[in-house]
């Protein structure tokens, strides 16, 4: 595993490569979270199939450069942000891009603009547009939830800066999984550690990037769109317009899962993810059938 702090696009982001597989799978995590919260199942899945798997911390998270709330950001400057990893990994084939949530987000804008890097898309509780009118809005207990959090006063301890953390995936959780109390403690035990940042330009920058949906016909390649019954954050309509719009997608609708990628579906959902990448061949046809 190389992992190290890339120059890119004016910034610095910290990345992991992992494997010498035939092809690379980038995966492109949700707001203000570190590359640990990817699986370790999900990972490890992929090294055992024969893929490389190269993990960014985006702007603002994790080991990465924490920009001034001066500075505001958009969603496409951070595909920029990606595009300059791949350079500095050297990089120059074109990559599987799986993204979670606001990963999913920079993933489409890397098969819109800069195509010739990508190859195929895993689309995981993500959105074509963020504040589309054409969409249905977060669930009203989330948005009443969440309301009540950035009101309220900052935790200034380490063990409080822990329990909002946990308390936000306990939030994201459905009912498929169990909640893994003493994992999502660990996951944000050393996020704190790591990049504690509540300045975080993740949430402006998903509001100020256009939507998607009309440009989606542009996007040539396959693509995976997994989702959750029970995402509070986008409903499973968001998914349905991604695979509806999107030339050549299979939709993949997760009974009870929510806005997560639990650690017990991580296994699961790589079998897919491979599948997509790599589908088994159709056994031939015996002579004389129809």
């Amino acid at each position: 595993m190389t992992g190290q702090l890339v120059a890119t696009n004016g910034i610095e982001l910290w990345a992991e490569l992992q494997g010498n597989g035939r092809m690379t799978v980038l995966l492109l995590g949700g707001a203000d979270a570190s590359m640990d919260r990817w699986p370790e199942s999900f990972v490890t899945e992929l090294l055992d199939r024969e893929y490389s798997v190269l993990r960014v911390e985006h702007r603002d998270s994790g080991r990465s450069t924490k920009i001034s709330p001066d500075e505001p950001y958009r969603l496409e400057d951070m595909a920029l942000d990606v595009v300059g990893v791949l350079d500095a990994f050297g990089i120059t084939h074109a990559v599987d891009v799986v993204g979670y949530s606001m990963g999913g987000a920079i993933a489409q804008l890397l098969a819109l603009d800069y195509a010739s890097r990508v190859r195929s898309l895993t689309l995981i509780a993500t959105t074509p547009g963020l504040g589309d009118d054409r969409l249905p809005f977060a669930a009203d207990w989330f948005v009443d939830k969440m309301s009540e959090r950035l009101f309220a006063p900052p935790p200034r301890t380490f063990d409080d800066r822990v329990e909002w953390t946990v308390d936000l995936y306990r939030m994201l959780a459905g009912s498929r999984f169990p909640f893994d109390e003493a994992r999502q403690r660990a996951l944000a035990a050393a996020e704190v550690t790591r990049g504690w940042y509540p300045e975080s330009g993740h949430g402006i920058a998903s509001n100020a990037s256009r939507s998607r949906l009309d440009r989606l016909h542009e996007i040539d390649f396959s693509a995976l769109v997994v989702h959750g019954t029970e995402d509070p954050v986008y409903a499973v309509e968001h998914a349905e317009a991604l695979a509806r719009e999107l030339p050549d997608a299979e939709l993949r609708v997760i009974d009870g899962l929510g806005h997560e990628i639990p650690e017990a579906f991580g296994a699961e959902l790589a079998v897919m993810v491979a599948h997509h990448l790599d589908p088994p061949e159709r056994p031939a046809r015996p002579e004389g059938s129809n």
